[in-house]
């Protein structure tokens, strides 16, 4: 008999992830029940001020996927908001893997001006070459938009991912060239 073990690498599992929050801050227990959402935060602030807030999500996708394709689609999202725009690509190396980012900005008929961070990173199955994208998203109301678009950063910038038994990281090299079909990054 063959025994089959999850996780492993023929069936690698998500990576293991940390994220080192401000001692403001609190978790939200949400992080599990809700599609993908593996780890979430936000500082508690009064009922009628936006809480700025992270949320990181773990999902697979195909070999042959793009951040690209993610990058459109905050574009499109930013078609779609009240005055939406998009700012400029960037890339920023976080624990070994190389995430690709592109905020948006829109207003909210209740918060206001917020402003979206949007990051992606992937990490690469060996056995058939799938992705894992870890997606960071980090929303911040315009407030106190300097200080807390400083302190979500850091935290992202904290991010730890341990990738799972047979996965690897995508790092600047293989991630460019998604972007870089376009142009941009």
């Amino acid at each position: 008999m063959t025994t089959l073990a999850f996780p492993s690498t023929v069936f690698p599992g998500p990576p293991q992830l940390a994220l080192e929050i401000p001692p403001d801050w609190e978790s939200v227990p949400a992080a599990g029940e809700t599609d993908h959402v593996v780890l979430a935060a936000l500082r508690p602030l009064p009922e009628d001020q936006f809480k700025a807030n992270i949320i990181v999500t773990v999902d697979e996708t195909f070999a042959d996927h793009t951040v690209r394709f993610d990058l459109d689609g905050v574009e499109a999202t930013a078609a779609h908001r009240r005055e939406g725009t998009v700012g400029q690509v960037y890339s920023r190396p976080i624990d070994g893997l190389t995430f690709f980012g592109l905020d948006l900005s829109y207003i909210d008929d209740i918060a206001g001006t917020l402003l979206v961070s949007n990051l992606f990173g992937f990490l690469r199955r060996q056995v058939d070459g799938g992705l894992l994208r870890i997606t960071v998203t980090a929303t911040i109301g315009s407030a106190d938009h300097t200080a807390d678009y400083a302190t979500v950063h850091q935290v992202i910038d904290g991010l730890r991912v341990t990738p799972a038994e047979g996965t690897v990281p995508l790092i600047a090299d293989d991630a460019d060239d998604a972007v870089a079909a376009d142009g941009e990054g």
